[in-house]
């Protein structure tokens, strides 16, 4: 049992809490009963608080299980995915067709990503190559935050902003 003095901001006091894990059933999107372990704070009273610091623990912690449940990908696996391609959030949610900032609220775990999006993220994963050949021959404009490797090859843009593959040990603009 954890208890921790901590300041309760709508009562403008310290207080000792406990610790609370608690198993609860919600409902997300089209999901009901979905089982989640949430975290709590109980005050002297016996009042159930939600972290002070991070209101949102619990939000994302169910957004999570949805996610696990449905076999969409976690927020971490798409931001990472979109850092190995070295694209910005602006110009990969362009290139995905979906706005920034749905994209932004998805990798920071305050949104559930659709199924449609999903299913374009494991695209990209899948074949990462067929995604940044598509970039190039359609002339994008997009512009990646820096060179990147992806399974050994290296991709940059030239300065008439075409995607260009440099291979290993291939002499071209001073990439080897």
């Amino acid at each position: 049992m954890t208890t921790v003095n901590l300041y309760n901001p709508e009562l403008g006091a310290t207080e000792l809490y406990e610790e609370k894990w608690l198993p609860e059933k919600i409902d997300i999107k089209d999901e009901k009963d979905v089982l989640v372990v949430n975290h709590y704070w109980e005050d002297p009273r016996g009042e159930l608080w939600g972290d002070f610091n991070d209101p949102m623990e619990n939000v994302r912690r169910g957004f999570n299980v949805y996610r696990v449940r449905k076999g969409y990908l976690l927020p971490d696996e798409i931001r990472q995915l979109r850092k190995q391609l070295g694209l910005p959030i602006r110009k990969f949610a362009d290139a995905l067709g979906i706005s920034s900032s749905a994209l932004t609220q998805i990798e920071n775990n305050h949104r559930v990503q659709t199924k449609y999006q999903d299913v374009l993220f494991r695209m990209v994963r899948h074949d990462p190559h067929a995604f940044l050949a598509s970039l190039k021959d359609t002339q994008s404009t997009l512009e990646p935050s820096g060179d990147y490797d992806v399974n050994n090859h290296l991709y940059a843009y030239d300065s008439t902003e075409n995607l260009q593959e440099f291979r290993p040990n291939e002499k071209r603009g001073g990439f080897a």
